[in-house]
């Protein structure tokens, strides 16, 4: 019913399913699994062994997906002759319905593609095949095309894909090489979180950025991984334009949100009640409360204030060492504060500035600055 595997739902049920479907498919010498319904390192171990011997992947990713190739290898009875060394080899579609996922097997057509699309799909193939060092390349293709079609028109139906869509899987081949797997990849590609050009860009330097790769890596969650991901992306996109403030406090809030997640929650909720629900925003009876807690939410209020220091920093560097002043700073970083959980507190200094100035404004201008 769910995946099973490396960055599964491994639900108990399921593993113990797959692990008795290994079992009952495998040969000596292999050893025989436990069959607990937990997904360790054998049972991972053991579905990569399968993937690759069985199901003829390339870059195997140790997970077996609900209409995958990797399941119906394991429903096929083929496969227990395959996976002992023997030459049978399982049939095309693997007992598919056309229209499925899983109908490709990365050579043909895949259900589910329009002319056009095929099209593209086919160029890409004679593309891939004519460069050298291309196998995790194909592979990935050839993943997609049975497993994840929609990832598939994505990248066939990017703006200028006819342009770069060879370098951008010859990037994710990169991904492949520093021990990604296939799933990692759509889930970045397929994140909300993260344009698909920027993934693509990164995925093109990550061969020659195996230690970046392994602290994201040592993240363990691969949401957690899009998450700095997009983090970088946007704060790159900051500092070029000069707005450090901002991208530090992006970088905080990344930060932060993966050490205390009760702050990650309640600013995830903080995203779907202003940008997503409005009109709730705006009931006194629910808003005022929300708006308070999320006036205390770490991320939220530590982002104003990275935000806050790195903007007066930049001011009285700039203003010690000659830099030009834009003058519309301060008021920038004000409206910042408008459109973040801090809103509570910065009506609260106007309403306070105002009072002050009706009650004592007269008197300070007269008896002081005058």
């Amino acid at each position: 019913m769910g995946s099973v595997g490396a960055g599964g739902r491994n639900t108990a049920s399921d593993v113990k399913a797959v692990q008795q479907r290994l079992n009952d498919l495998m040969r000596s010498p292999r050893m025989k699994l436990t069959v607990d319904g937990l997904a360790g390192s054998k049972t991972k171990g053991m579905i990569a062994d399968f993937q690759k011997v069985a199901v003829g992947l390339r870059s195997p990713d140790s997970r077996v997906d609900p209409n995958g190739r990797t399941l119906a290898a394991l429903n096929t009875a083929q496969s227990e002759n395959i996976w002992a060394g023997q030459s049978a080899a399982p049939p095309p579609a693997m007992g598919i319905p056309p229209g499925m996922p899983g109908a490709g097997n990365g050579t043909g057509k895949v259900a589910g593609l329009s002319p056009v699309e095929q099209q593209r799909l086919d160029t890409l193939r004679t593309q891939l095949k004519a460069r050298a060092d291309s196998a995790p390349a194909i592979d990935f293709l050839a993943y997609i095309s049975s497993n994840e079609i929609q990832t598939l028109k994505m990248i066939l139906n990017a703006q200028g894909a006819a342009q770069y869509a060879v370098e951008a899987l010859m990037g994710i081949k990169n991904a492949l090489k520093v021990g990604f797997s296939s799933r990692d990849i759509v889930t970045i590609l397929t994140s909300r979180a993260i344009r698909l050009d920027a993934a693509l860009e990164m995925m093109r330097s990550w061969g020659s950025a195996t230690k970046v790769v392994s602290v994201l890596k040592s993240l363990g969650s691969i949401a957690l991984v899009v998450q700095v991901l997009a983090t970088g992306a946007v704060v790159i996109d900051h500092f070029r334009a000069g707005r450090f403030g901002p991208g530090f406090s992006e970088i905080y809030a990344t930060a932060i949100g993966a050490a205390v997640p009760w702050g990650g929650f309640l600013n995830a909720m903080q995203e779907m009640l202003y940008a997503a629900n409005p009109a709730a925003a705006s009931d006194p009876r629910f808003g005022t409360a929300f708006r308070y807690l999320l006036a205390i939410d770490p991320i939220g209020a530590g982002k104003t204030a990275v935000d806050t220091v790195a903007t007066f920093t930049e001011l009285a560097m700039k203003s010690l060492f000659g830099g030009k002043i834009r003058g519309n700073e301060v008021d920038e970083l004000i409206e910042r504060m408008r459109a973040s959980p801090m809103k509570f507190w910065v009506e609260m200094g106007e309403s306070s500035g105002n009072w002050m100035g009706d009650r004592f404004g007269d008197w300070w201008y007269r008896n002081v600055l005058s």
